[in-house]
């Protein structure tokens, strides 16, 4: 590529925000080093919430092993987030940046080779403040694997555009997303009293000033799963609490999907309960259930024919609309400071 046509490609600010990632910041980095973006076009900001693990060393470590190979890497800044939490790194980022535009990329993510290529190709080519591709869940392990496969099923997490459609379009939101850097200071940064879902409620404001969000599929990343079961039933109950804290901070306007284990929980609350009081409503409730398990089955046999495999899937989805329809609940009552 020619010195010309190299210095007409916007610079780029791609923001990785850490804490205790030592099992997963060697691949997340390495994929953003290895960009077929012009390495003198994009700089990458590390900033790490005072980590108690190998974090920054093993980055450090990346960075040093290719500058040793000879290639060339994009500057590569350190920075402390003394808070720790998600919104305060990225803002912190966001301020320190130097590019046009700003992408959020994740330690618990891997690029893929033209990832910022065709970010940056698709927001030149639409009229959107923020555009974002397609996430692949995957595992790492046996138990990670079940995890995964449920985290990206449409049954278990929606219909989200970033998970599950193949046609660009204009849509609600987007993942790892690449942003105009002058939105932030038109309509703000991250909300740092949001301890989750810090995206979603930033994106509500970003909708409101008249904002628009894309989606390309071929803009494409892996989110690798949370390790365990417990850690995705403990991530499900976040989440659903979150969502109904933002609704009530800035009546954003959640999506269906984002609701409908809220209404699931509820109804299983309230026709248990009216059962004693009217035996046949427990009937109702028992055919909603077994269409939701006929539909649990469904989705599970789409990922494997083993028995106890599929068995495990069907009680795994339960038990994370569980937990996210009670987090809706707790949601409800929790106040935070406006």
């Amino acid at each position: 590529m020619t010195k010309s046509k190299t210095l007409e490609k916007p610079f780029i600010s791609a923001i990785l925000v850490t804490r205790n990632e030592g099992a997963y910041i060697e691949k997340a980095l390495l994929s953003y080093l290895n960009q077929d973006y012009p390495t003198s076009r994009y700089e990458i900001l590390i900033v790490d919430g005072e980590s108690t693990d190998d974090t920054v060393q093993r980055a450090k470590d990346v960075i040093e092993k290719i500058k040793i190979e000879g290639r060339e890497v994009p500057e590569c800044t350190f920075i402390n987030n003394p808070q720790k939490i998600l919104a305060a790194g990225w803002n912190i980022g966001i301020k320190a940046s130097k590019g046009e535009y700003v992408v959020r990329i994740d330690a618990h993510g891997e690029a893929a080779l033209d990832f910022i290529s065709n970010s940056v190709e698709t927001m030149l080519k639409v009229d959107a403040v923020c555009v974002g591709g397609k996430l692949t869940t995957k595992s790492l392990g046996d138990e990670n694997k079940i995890v995964s496969n449920i985290l990206s099923s449409s049954f278990g997490v929606g219909n989200s555009s970033f998970r599950v459609s193949n046609t660009a379009c204009y849509a609600d939101t987007a993942v790892y997303g690449l942003y105009k850097r002058n939105v932030f200071d038109e309509i703000g940064y991250f909300n740092e009293s949001l301890v989750r879902n810090q995206d979603i409620e930033l994106h509500t404001r970003i909708k409101k000033s008249g904002g628009k969000f894309y989606f390309n599929p071929e803009i494409s990343s892996i989110y690798y799963s949370r390790p365990s079961v417990k850690k995705m039933l403990r991530q499900g109950y976040g989440n659903g609490k979150w969502n109904l804290i933002i609704v009530r901070y800035n009546e954003a306007r959640l999506s269906l999907r984002h609701l409908v284990p809220l209404f699931f929980v509820l109804f299983i609350l309230l026709t248990t309960i009216a059962g004693f009081f009217f035996f046949p409503i427990w009937w109702l409730e028992l055919a909603v259930l077994a269409l939701y398990f006929s539909l649990a089955l469904i989705a599970s046999i789409k990922f494997t024919f083993n028995p106890l495999k599929i068995l495990a899937m069907m009680g795994l989805y339960f038990a994370l609309h569980i937990s996210y329809g009670v987090g809706s609940i707790v949601g409800c009552f929790i106040k935070i400071k406006n």
